[in-house]
């Protein structure tokens, strides 16, 4: 597939002229606001040097912006919450992305979704219900309006994400670079984990903000953890690693999961959910995937906690040690006898109750309580004296509460259709004995089910380190699902060989 066309080649001079017009207008604006309105002056200079790079890298302007995307995803996994305070207010990394995406997605023309045009008008459907709900208040809370649409509105990150994969033909090149990450990510995590909870008070904060360079959370790591378990379990790291590297960091790989495993579920309920569930899919659905190893290796070092009475404490309410992780599974289900558990559990359920009868049994029905307004004090919540917490530790409660019922059933339909969607792809393929696209199906079908239980627990997609790699994790679902139906097509269909490319790693069965 051609990177460049002619028509994009002819168009540069007069775009870029145009832009650096812009640039010239803008420069002279800074100066003038450099005195009056320093931290405006500074976010239109930001602007200014992403323009001007717009300029260099307009014929590659796809591959610029997916590029830069997963970047983001890569800092938001590696440094959490922190990397997200990247740039200067209001313009930061994420806003950035966005729109780095959206202006290539324009330039494309297309999202490329032929086959599952049915998710892309559910997709429609939950994003306009979360507009009409944002847009009433903007005039009374102003910006807080704008931060909290973003739980629906980082949705554009799933149609940027599936039209630049499938524009580009990146399918095979995206999970390879994820098969290169995982070794780093596994080493780096459970010493970004510790370092932030032995010198939270310590690390620098991002200028104009009081939020640490790195501020990972337990139930995030534990989200992209069970994302590379499934991928391990499933043995794609076989097909997208290369030879000479498999043997040298498979080994200590389950090692390092292990240890990453016991840090982020000791911080509760959430992370042990969370992988558990991932992995319960995968045994499930496959059960010859490679699991042994990984079973005993738990067994091993959970029976050498309890054998060593192994207790450590970074700093928090709660330990690391075999007793911590049970009290975590007690209070799944039930009473566990720790008071700090179930306190959060029983806030966290008479919040959920009473959202539940505002909407469900109240006046909030059709239209919830829209976005803008703090949920946590409004519902009498509130646990911080600056206020911060401003939604239910719940995301799909975040929809009803904000978006009434009429949008948490648009999230839930749209949720449970990308879910069958890829259950259906996944039969399909073990139907044609293509266990590389069945594995593919079913490793993004855990990945995704790990983001929609974290966030059951925590806010998690109402923030870009959770909303913009779930939204683009769900892009890279439906780039996938359109990509393994076009190549089966082509299977049915021999008279046409050369009309859809697919990638050379996903032809093999």
């Amino acid at each position: 597939m051609p990177l460049r066309s002619s028509r994009a080649r002819s168009d540069l001079p007069r775009t870029g002229w145009t832009v650096w017009l812009a640039l010239l207008i803008a420069a002279l604006l800074v100066g003038v606001l450099a005195t009056e309105q320093p931290l405006l002056a500074g976010a239109l200079a930001a602007l200014m040097v992403l323009l001007a790079g717009l300029v260099r890298v307009w014929d590659r302007l796809s591959q610029f912006a997916l590029g830069f995307t997963g970047v983001s995803l890569i800092g938001y996994a590696f440094l959490g919450k922190g990397y997200s305070y990247i740039g200067v207010p209001p313009l930061f990394v994420g806003e950035m992305a966005l729109g780095l995406g959206l202006l290539a997605l324009w330039r494309v023309g297309t999202v490329g979704i032929r086959h599952y045009r049915g998710l892309l008008a559910l997709l429609g459907v939950f994003m306009f219900i979360g507009l009409i709900n944002t847009v009433p208040y903007i005039g009374l809370y102003k910006i807080d309006a704008l931060r909290d649409s973003v739980v629906w509105l980082y949705a554009t990150f799933a149609l940027i994400v599936a039209g630049l994969l499938l524009r580009l033909n990146w399918l095979e090149r995206v999970v390879t670079q994820y098969a290169r990450i995982i070794p780093w990510f596994l080493l780096f995590a459970p010493l970004s984990f510790v370092i932030f909870k032995l010198f939270k008070n310590v690390i620098p904060a991002w200028p104009g903000s009081d939020t640490p360079l790195l501020y990972p959370k337990g139930g995030d790591i534990a989200v992209h953890l069970a994302g590379i378990v499934a991928f391990l379990l499933l043995g794609l790291h076989h097909r997208f690693t290369p030879p000479e590297r498999r043997q040298s960091w498979h080994e200590w790989l389950w090692w390092g999961l292990i240890l990453l495993g016991i840090l982020s579920i000791s911080e509760g309920r959430a992370g042990l959910v969370t992988v558990g569930a991932s992995g319960l899919f995968i045994i499930l659905l496959r059960p010859r995937s490679s699991w042994g190893r990984p079973l005993y290796m738990v067994t091993l070092i959970l029976t050498l906690l309890i054998a060593t009475n192994f207790k450590l404490n970074l700093g928090g309410q709660r330990d690391i040690s075999a007793e911590s992780l049970l009290l975590n599974v007690q209070s799944i289900a039930g009473d566990s006898g720790s008071d700090v558990r179930e306190g959060t559990r029983t806030w966290r359920l008479n919040w959920w109750n009473d959202i539940v009868d505002y909407t469900v049994y109240g006046p909030y029905f059709w239209t919830g309580k829209g976005y803008g307004i703090n949920l946590a004090d409004a519902d009498g919540y509130q646990v911080y004296e600056d206020h911060s917490l401003r939604n239910p530790h719940n995301g799909h409660m975040t929809f009803l509460a904000r978006s009434g019922v009429p949008g948490f059933l648009a999230w839930a339909a749209l949720q449970l259709a990308f879910g069958f969607s890829l259950l259906r792809a996944y039969a399909r393929a073990r139907a044609a004995r293509n266990m590389l696209w069945a594995n593919l199906n079913l490793w993004i079908f855990a990945y995704w089910t790990a983001f929609l239980v974290n966030a059951s627990f925590d806010v998690y997609l109402e923030g870009p380190q959770g909303g913009i790699w779930f939204w683009c994790l769900f892009g890279f679902g439906l780039a996938a699902l359109e990509t393994q139906r076009r190549q089966f097509a082509r299977a049915d269909s021999p008279a046409s060989p050369s009309a859809l490319p697919v990638p050379t790693a996903l032809k093999e069965s």
